[in-house]
């Protein structure tokens, strides 16, 4: 909420949604509770907002995947979803960006 509301007052940026990934649990971290209790107190976490979701991909996938594939994976979600194009750090655009 206060990362959404910081964002808000900006002025640059229009947070339209929040998404939380819990990662697979072959990430490796010592004591790191199994991906399918995560996922459930993600999911129990963030059962009253109205602008947070939990996506359940990554602990799905076949083993763990990088930082940039997961962010690639959103990003290409979004845009499904949304039919806008987001813009990627590495190739800067003039496009507006969703935060």
């Amino acid at each position: 909420e206060r990362a959404r509301d910081f964002l808000h007052k900006t002025g640059r940026f229009i947070v339209i949604g929040g998404i939380v990934s819990p990662v697979h649990d072959s990430y490796g971290k010592t004591g790191l509770v199994s991906s399918r209790h995560r996922l459930t107190m993600c999911q129990l976490a963030v059962q009253s907002s109205d602008w947070i979701r939990v996506d359940p991909w990554e602990c799905y996938q076949d083993t763990w995947q990088t930082t940039c594939s997961v962010l690639e994976h959103h990003r290409d979600l979004m845009k499904r979803v949304t039919g806008c194009i987001l813009s990627n750090v590495n190739t800067p655009s003039i496009t507006p960006v969703i935060g």
